[in-house]
């Protein structure tokens, strides 16, 4: 590891052995990517968070059409360039929210309305024809300031499962629908990839990792069976409460999303590692630091107190995370976390959110602690 200056401030750089295949035969990217979930142009210490993970050696960018209303993919748009040399950037598509809804709106009021359209919820719509995908990637494009994007992923199609479950529409009907659906959004995307405006396509779900019985989840070996050559990435939730990709049996065969996976040569990419949906609540595998700026106006007292129920909660996640990953390298929850999703076999690379340069020192930090590995 050796440091780089950014923005006035030593970075560190990662390792080269920390780059791995996107999929069997892929570009190289780097084992951890730059999350947009939460970024926008309009804000700057976005901009030096993404300068900084650039710069440190990160060149896999994650990004989608609603993350921001659009604005995170600007920010990818106006700090990265095409072409070599530049990072691989992943984007996807299916939610119909903010300025999208009003544009499905303004279609509708004209008569030309996307096809397909799931009105999930009053502020969350979801659409995966064919139309609306083109459409899509024609405005994804201009944000990125691209004429073709690495990798397109259908953004959580499950909605529509979701729907029909809340509409009380019969299971099996309803799945039939899905995979349909799928199939036909599979095909405009494999001539999205002919027309050069795409160089992979995939699926992000959250729903891949669930129990098959599940009437919203989504069956990966499936998918396969009705993807055509483009088909080349999934986008899945992994992190030490939430290890269904590993651990569920879910395909036909009884298999994990992740052995299928690894032998149809995907590139998997794991997002939501630190952040978990447990009974009780959102459980973070990240230290909280009590003594910072954010809680400049907590009381002393308060702040002693919180620290050590603090302490106690990492001790206990710390011993979860070796009875679930065994004893592995990292000195806090989070890099120890990280380190031991990026060895689950079959995980490409772990998408993190890295809004803050600090945030990006402290993966970089995590994967010198991880050591020198290969692909």
């Amino acid at each position: 590891m050796r440091r780089c200056i950014v923005a006035g401030e030593a970075v560190l750089k990662i390792d080269p052995s920390w780059m791995r295949p996107l999929w069997r035969g892929g570009p190289l990217v780097s084992a951890v990517g730059f999350g947009g979930y939460r970024v926008d142009d309009r804000v700057p210490e976005h901009r030096e968070a993404l300068r900084a993970a650039l710069a440190a050696g990160f060149n896999l960018v994650d990004t989608s059409t609603n993350y921001g209303d659009g604005h995170s993919e600007t920010l990818v748009g106006e700090e990265t360039a095409e072409g070599p040399g530049g990072p691989v950037v992943v984007t996807k598509a299916g939610y119909v929210q903010g300025s999208n809804q009003e544009e499905a709106l303004r279609r509708i009021r004209e008569g030309r309305p996307w096809e397909g359209m799931v009105e999930y919820a009053r502020d969350c719509w979801h659409c995966i024809s064919p139309g609306f995908l083109s459409d899509q990637l024609t405005s994804s494009l201009a944000r990125l300031a691209r004429r073709r994007v690495d990798v397109l992923l259908l953004h959580n199609p499950e909605y529509f499962l979701s729907d029909a479950r809340q509409r009380r529409a019969p299971q099996d009907e309803a799945r039939e629908a899905f995979y349909a659906r799928v199939e036909q959004a599979f095909r405009r995307l494999d001539e999205e990839v002919l027309a050069g405006r795409i160089g992979a396509y995939g699926v992000s779900s959250n729903t891949l990792v669930v129990p098959k019985g599940r009437p919203d989840a989504v069956d990966l070996s499936r998918l396969l069976g009705i993807a055509g050559p483009g088909f080349r990435v999934v986008q899945l939730p992994a992190n030490p409460l939430e290890l269904g990709a590993r651990d569920e049996p879910h395909t036909e065969g009884d298999r994990s999303v992740l052995e299928v996976a690894r032998e149809a040569g995907l590139g998997v990419l794991v997002n939501r590692p630190f952040n978990a949906f447990a009974p009780g609540g959102l459980v973070r595998f990240a230290p909280v630091d009590w003594r910072s700026p954010a809680f400049a106006g907590v009381p002393a007292a308060e702040v002693t107190r919180m620290e050590a129920v603090e302490g106690d909660r990492q001790e206990q996640l710390g011993l979860h995370l070796d009875e679930v990953f065994g004893p592995g390298p990292g000195t806090t929850l989070s890099r120890r976390t990280l380190l031991a999703l990026l060895e689950l076999p079959g995980v490409t690379a772990v998408l993190a959110g890295m809004r803050r340069a600090a945030y990006v020192e402290d993966v970089a930090a995590a994967l010198a602690e991880g050591g020198e590995r290969g692909a």
